[in-house]
C-alpha cells in the first residue's frame, strides 16, 4: 500500500509517518499491494469525505480529479512514483485538534462520535477499505454502505480506537405496501424493464445534463435493488456512476 499525504497550512502538527502507521494498522490482514491512499488534510470540517475507486483500474493520468468535489486535488502534482495501475482511496479530513471530541452524522443515518482525529481517520479509512475488499478482493459480497459502516466500527473498536455510534431507526414501510403482490407492484413500476438486467448488460444514455455521455453505451455493473431509481453503470472512460434509469434505455441486444 502506498500512502501519500497532502496538506495545507494548519496549526495542527502533522506527523505523516504516524498517520501511515495508523493506516497500515487498520489495513493489517488485508492484501493491499494494489492500493494507493491519497490523504488530504485541509481545513473545512464540513467537507470531510472519502471515496474508494476500486472497480476499474486507476492510472497516474487520472490520479487527479478533473471534476466534482475532488477537483481541489489539482493543487498538487501527482506523485512521481505512482504504480502504472492501482486502486485508489481518497480521503479529505480537517485535522484541527480543537474540533475533537467530534460528532458527525453521515447520509445513511449513522451518528459517529470520535474522541480524537486519529479515531476519525481510522474509521473513515476502514469504511473505504471495506469497499476495496468488496470490489477488488471479492470479500463482503453484496454488502453496501450500512454493512461497510458496521464492519468499520468493529474493526476500529477491536484495535482500541475510541469511536461510538448511534444509528437512527429506519422507517418501516406501511403494511399495505408490504401486502401488495409482486405482480401488482410491477404494474406501477416505470422501470420494470430494468429489473432483470444482469451485470454486463448494455444501456444507452438518453439524457446527460452536461452532455458528456449523451448517446454513449454504458455497461451495467450489478443488478438493481427493488424500488431503485438509479442503476450502477460504467462509462467507456472507466468511471462508475449511479445513473437515473429515467435517463437510459436498453441497447438493442442488451
Amino acid at each position: 500500500m502506498k500512502i501519500y499525504c497532502f496538506s495545507a497550512r494548519t496549526r495542527t502538527k502533522i506527523d505523516e509517518k504516524e498517520l501511515a502507521r495508523l493506516l497500515n494498522r487498520v489495513a493489517q490482514g488485508t492484501p493491499t499491494q494494489d492500493l494507493v491512499v491519497a490523504l488530504y488534510l485541509l481545513p473545512g470540517a464540513h467537507q470531510n469525505r472519502g471515496t474508494a475507486y476500486c472497480q476499474a483500474w486507476m492510472t497516474p493520468a487520472n490520479f487527479l480529479a478533473r471534476r466534482g468535489k475532488w477537483t481541489f486535488t489539482q493543487k498538487w502534482s501527482p506523485p512521481p512514483d505512482l504504480p502504472s495501475r492501482f486502486k485508489l482511496i481518497r480521503m479529505r479530513l480537517d485535522p484541527n485538534n480543537r474540533l475533537f471530541p467530534r460528532t458527525e452524522t453521515d447520509t445513511y443515518g449513522w451518528t459517529f462520535q470520535y474522541a480524537t482525529f486519529s479515531d476519525h481517520l481510522a474509521t473513515l479509512f476502514a469504511h473505504e477499505l471495506h469497499h476495496f475488499r468488496r470490489y477488488h478482493l471479492g470479500l463482503h459480497p453484496r454488502e453496501g454502505e450500512h454493512r461497510a459502516n458496521a464492519w468499520a466500527l468493529r474493526c476500529v473498536q477491536t484495535l482500541g480506537f475510541r469511536v461510538t455510534v448511534r444509528r437512527l431507526p429506519r422507517k418501516r414501510k406501511p403494511s399495505f405496501i408490504r401486502s401488495l403482490s409482486v405482480k401488482r407492484i410491477a404494474v406501477f413500476d416505470p422501470f420494470g424493464t430494468f429489473r432483470n438486467l444482469q451485470a454486463g448488460a448494455r444501456l444507452i444514455v438518453t439524457h446527460d445534463p452536461k452532455r458528456r455521455y449523451l448517446g454513449q453505451t454504458v455497461t451495467v455493473l450489478r443488478p438493481i435493488r427493488r424500488n431503485a431509481k438509479r442503476i450502477v453503470v460504467q462509462t467507456t472512460d472507466g468511471k462508475t456512476w449511479r445513473w437515473p434509469m429515467a435517463w437510459l434505455r436498453i441497447a438493442e441486444g442488451g
